[in-house]
């Protein structure tokens, strides 16, 4: 069984009267990476902020490893935090920054040495002790914050948008250098971030936040295959939704209506109520169509299709003029000409039912 190292307990944070935290709770293990993932505004940043301590809850409370923290100052929880804008002195070079915490806590040189060599070794920049902060590219700046925030030997490394600054290619090969550093050390690492991509690539499990409440908590294939809200279906990759109406719940199977069909699917997530709007969730990959009819399908008309390096993106409409996305990966298919009437189809066991949220 997993050990739980933190624990949020019905957070609420409210900034005057405005509540930007809802009552949230949250358990999290050690040695695992967990992320918290949403829009802007969705209250995941304030949730990094009150673990860390530079914010305190209204109400609520913060337990690591079984100890309040919740009154505690930042300096007081053994935990440490890597910022988007890498938060360096400027005025110091490599070793003295990395080693800057060290020297706090007055560690003697003798192993200060040793420990910054060690953290120049893991993040890979050995050779670049003496150069200054204002000479290093964007990895290298993020890759000495994280360097820093690790020769204190958190109990939990927090990380707020720490590839928010980075160029595509450099974010990608960050991530993978993230998630080999948090193996490798068994760190517990809490991450803050609105790229899906990145939750999904990085993430032992992911936390989906909206308007101040966690909406969903899985692994990521949980997240991505059977999401439960039509926030976080349409949120975490792209998402096909159809409305659609419960007929009947049986113990294993749903019954629903839609257009001029009816299919039986999988429970899978779905745990509302028969009087609660509802909708289909179809991924891009799992539609296919085409000029023959088939079970499950709809007529729609052709769009329109994009090249897209290793797919092929079709658009079509719908009767009810609701575009459909169709990704193919069989991209020496004929494809079917813009204008033209097909049948869009799919799967049973590719449907997951989604409530309103």
């Amino acid at each position: 069984m997993a050990e739980i190292i933190l624990e949020i307990d019905n957070i609420i944070k409210k900034f005057e009267e405005q509540e930007v935290i809802k009552n949230i709770s949250l358990k999290i293990n050690k040695g695992e990476f967990l992320t918290l993932l949403g829009p802007s505004g969705c209250g995941k940043t304030t949730t990094l902020r009150i673990i860390a301590g530079f914010e305190s809850p209204t109400s609520g409370n913060v337990l690591l490893e079984g100890e309040h923290v919740e009154n505690k100052q930042p300096h007081e929880r053994n935990v440490n935090t890597v910022f988007q804008n890498y938060a360096l002195f400027p005025h110091m070079n490599v070793s003295e920054n990395i080693a800057y915490g060290l020297k706090i806590r007055r560690v003697n040189k003798i192993e200060i040495k040793k420990r910054v060599g060690e953290m120049l070794s893991l993040v890979q920049l050995e050779g670049y002790e003496k150069r200054k902060i204002e000479q290093l590219s964007g990895g290298q700046k993020q890759r000495v914050a994280i360097a820093r925030a690790l020769i204190n030997n958190p109990k939990i490394l927090l990380l707020d948008e720490p590839l928010g600054a980075l160029d595509l290619q450099l974010r990608k090969q960050m991530q993978i250098e993230l998630k080999r550093l948090q193996k490798k050390l068994q760190i517990t690492f809490v991450y803050v971030t609105h790229d899906q991509e990145e939750a999904l690539n990085m993430s032992d499990r992911i936390a989906v936040m909206n308007k101040g409440v966690i909406e969903q908590i899985g692994s990521p294939e949980d997240i991505y295959e059977r999401p439960k809200t039509k926030f976080v279906a349409g949120f975490i990759g792209e998402s096909n939704l159809i409305k659609t109406k419960i007929e009947k719940i049986d113990e294993e199977k749903i019954t629903v209506e839609f257009g001029p069909n009816k299919i039986s699917v999988n429970y899978k997530n779905y745990d509302s109520s028969k009087n609660k709007e509802s909708y289909i969730l179809i991924r891009p990959e799992n539609i296919k169509y085409s000029k023959v009819k088939h079970q499950y399908s709809m007529k729609a008309i052709i769009k329109e299709h994009s090249y897209i390096g290793s797919i092929i993106k079709t658009t079509m409409e719908l009767a009810s003029n609701q575009e459909i996305k169709v990704s193919d990966y069989d991209k020496k298919k004929d494809l079917i000409g813009i204008g033209s009437e097909v049948w869009m189809y799919f799967e049973s066991e590719d449907v997951v039912i989604v409530e309103e949220g």
